[in-house]
């Protein structure tokens, strides 16, 4: 059932102070706290402000996440990105950590909640999925970053691209609940890296 907060008139929050601790209080539970654990009550508790205030910006929990995902309160790093300086070894040994760590139960749920988020969200988190700053953060984009600096990549070589084609597929399978097998993944990075190292020979 919706609270009868939830429909109060939405819009901008009053108080963007509030509405910063509200991030940042999110950021703080997902960071010592399993998702399933945190509800719009222990947010606002965090953040000390009343739960009412919340739901006057945010339907559920699951906006409010997401929210704190796409203005870089919250990082989604299921597993550390090393820089051996082999790129190739690097974004194998994250795709295998990522199959391991991505298909437990709960962060298929969170996987599920933060789609439906941004699926059936409000205009303004549809706002912030289309800003092209959103999607260019994180450890991946980093390390890709970093190989295109020391010349490791092709010229020309599109990161953001090369990280779409890494991401995309694995949270589809995240989503869907269907584990991959280690070859599935190893695939992938041979595929990707192929594509856009310098000098480098398919794997």
């Amino acid at each position: 059932m919706t609270p009868p907060e939830a429909t109060k008139q939405r819009g901008r929050p009053r108080s963007e102070q509030s509405h910063q601790k509200v991030l940042e209080a999110t950021a703080r539970l997902l960071g010592s706290s399993s998702y399933d654990s945190i509800s719009v009550e222990r947010i606002a508790a965090e953040a000390g402000v009343g739960k009412q205030t919340i739901y006057r910006w945010w339907r559920n929990k699951a906006e409010v996440v997401l929210e704190a995902v796409l203005t870089g309160y919250v990082e989604m790093e299921l597993v550390p990105m090393d820089d051996t300086g082999d790129l190739h070894q690097d974004l194998s040994a994250w795709m295998q950590g990522m199959l391991t760590e991505g298909f437990r139960e709960e962060f298929i749920a969170m996987a599920r909640s933060l789609m439906a988020a941004g699926l059936e969200g409000l205009p303004e988190t549809a706002e912030l999925i289309r800003q092209e700053h959103a999607w260019e953060s994180g450890a991946l984009m980093e390390r890709l970053r970093r190989a295109a600096e020391r010349d490791e990549l092709r010229p020309g070589a599109d990161i953001a691209a090369a990280a779409s084609a890494l991401i995309d597929p694995l949270l589809f399978r995240i989503v869907i609940g269907k584990p991959c097998a280690p070859a599935w993944g190893q695939a992938l990075v041979d595929t990707v890296t192929s594509g856009i190292a310098a000098d480098r020979p398919a794997r």
